[in-house]
Order: C-alpha cells, then structure tokens, then sequence
C-alpha cells in the first residue's frame, strides 16, 4: 500500500551553479527539482531533474540527463557526490573520527587529501594534524570536494604555514544551534578596517557588536585582543569592523612547534556573552533542510523549481 505524500513546500530560484541550502519547518521525505530553462531545448549534460528520497546517503541523487532533445537518460549520483545532503539539526550528535593518515599542503586554500569525504558545507574537526598542528582541534567549513578524493577547507589561509600537515584525520561537527554563536578566527587584516575572517559561516550580521578575543601573544596583534566593534559588512566567512587595525602588528599562527607547546586559539564573541552564558536574548536556530550540490542545481541563470514532500500522519 502506497504511503499519502503531502506537498509541504515549493519555490524557484534563478541558480548562479554553487551548492545552496534549503530549509523547512519539518522532515521532507521526498523532494524533486527541475531545471526550468534547459528543458527539452538545450541539451547538455546538466540534469533536468533530480530526486531525492529520505534515506538516501549524502551526496547521493538520482537525476535525468537529456543528452539529445527530448531523450532523457536516468543517471546516478552516488553517495559522496554533488547530490542532496540531508540537514537534521535535532540530535547534537557528532560523526565518528576519520583518520585520514594523508597530508594538507601549505597552500590556500587547503585541500585535505580524503576518498571518504564530507558534504560541501559540512564542519569539520581537525585532529592529530601533525606538522600543522595550529589547527588541531579547531572547526573549519567544508567549501569544495572532489568525491572520492580530497575536500576544501576554503577559509584557512594554510599558505601562511611553513610546512604541511602529514597526517589530517578529522569528524564532522554539529554546528551550536543557538545564535549568536562564537567563531574560531583565522585571518585579521592589518588595516583600517580590520577585516576578520572565521574558520566557517558565521552568521552574524551588519550591526551586530562583538568582542575580539585574541589573549595569546603567539598569534600577532595583541593590541585587538579585549575590543568590542560594530560589524559594518561581512561575507560569509569575513567580518568588517570599525576598528581601525592599521597600526597594529601583523596577525599570523604561530609555528607547529609553538602549537605544541599549548596555545589559545583567538574568537569572535558575540556582545553581551559573559563566560558560558548569554546575557542577550537567543535563537534556536535549528533547521530541517536539504542541502543541493552542484549536481544538481544547474548552470548559471538557470531557473529551478523545486518541491518538497512529507509523509501524511496517520490516525
């Protein structure tokens, strides 16, 4: 006997290729996209439309490919790949470790050799990242993966490093699901104005003050350390200060070897956070979503449709 489906949600966005974040206000169990511009008059090896079903492994859909007009060729994207990945928020529950045993070179941004692979906006705990030890321990957003090979941690600046990471085992991390959320710092521009840049997405927004915790000398720029600011701009992963930083010493990790020694590692605290408690009020920022690979959420200017689904309770 067929299981009732009910349409929770729908929508359309003009895609620009990059792998986007949808989010829902329950479970979805089955959700399809369409690709609104290419149908039956531009074939390609893009997908007109993808499916996703609930117990499906990350990364993973099953798409159509109209290779000739009006032909359409059912095509897999396995687990791992640039499919769908299901977001769950209710369970604190981090991954299990994976030791990688592989290297991260010097460079930016740094790509961490690994066939296993995490989804694109997963976050990742480094581990036992021996040579590179100033990131151990430290949380960083998946940016880029090639399945089965390697993934990106995008906003690490490990070309500032002096030498590789020879072994980089890593689990996926839950994000805190209460705003506003402290941040692991990697970057701090000399200059006016000080530009931060967060080891993920971190979610704040122009307007919002907070305080620069940067106590460990090792790390440069002490003159910051303790300052509130008002942000003014931010990217993803950048905060605009009005701090005017310009005078100061030059922000930078220090060496593997002063890593093992012990450091504190400098954040971003949101105003109005004393020690463990938030003075301001929260947000419960717990989501259910679907997060659409590049697989899957076609070529620039491209208009896709999408509708989502869940199961009908039964009485």
């Amino acid at each position: 006997m067929a299981t009732p489906q009910t349409l929770i949600a729908s929508g359309s966005f003009t895609s620009d290729g990059a792998a986007r974040t949808l989010t829902f206000s329950q479970p979805v169990d089955y959700f399809v996209i369409r690709n609104r511009s290419i149908w039956g008059s531009n074939p390609n090896s893009l997908a007109v439309e993808s499916t996703w079903y609930s117990g499906y492994a990350a990364g993973q859909a099953t798409t159509l490919v109209e290779a000739n007009t009006g032909v359409l060729s059912a095509v897999a994207i396995a687990a791992g790949g640039a499919g769908f990945t299901e977001i769950d928020q209710r369970t604190l529950a981090d991954g299990a470790l994976v030791a990688t045993g592989t290297a991260i070179p010097p460079a930016t941004p740094a790509v961490v050799s690994d066939a296993n692979n995490p989804a694109v906006g997963d976050i990742v705990r480094m581990y036992n990242t021996t040579g590179m030890l100033q990131i151990s321990g430290i949380e960083f957003e998946v940016t880029a993966i090639t399945p089965g090979v390697n993934f990106t941690l995008g906003y690490l600046p490990a070309a500032a490093f002096a030498a590789a990471a020879t072994n980089a085992d890593y689990r996926v991390v839950n994000d805190y699901r209460f705003t506003e959320r402290r941040r692991w710092i990697t970057a701090i521009t000399a200059a006016n104005p000080a530009v931060i840049t967060t080891s993920v997405s971190h979610g704040y927004s122009v307007g919002d003050k907070i305080t620069i915790n940067n106590p460990d000398a090792n790390f440069g720029m002490p003159q910051i350390n303790g300052l509130t600011a008002t942000i003014t701009a931010v990217t993803a992963s950048t905060i605009t200060t009005d701090i005017n930083a310009a005078a100061f010493t030059a922000f930078a990790y220090p060496t593997s070897a002063i890593a093992a020694a012990g450091v504190t590692h400098p954040q971003v605290i949101p105003f109005g956070e004393v020690a463990t408690s938030l003075a301001s009020p929260t947000d419960n920022a717990s989501i259910f979503g679907l997060r659409l690979g590049t697989g899957v959420v076609g070529s620039n200017s491209d208009v896709m449709d999408w509708f989502a689904f869940a199961k009908e309770e039964s009485n």
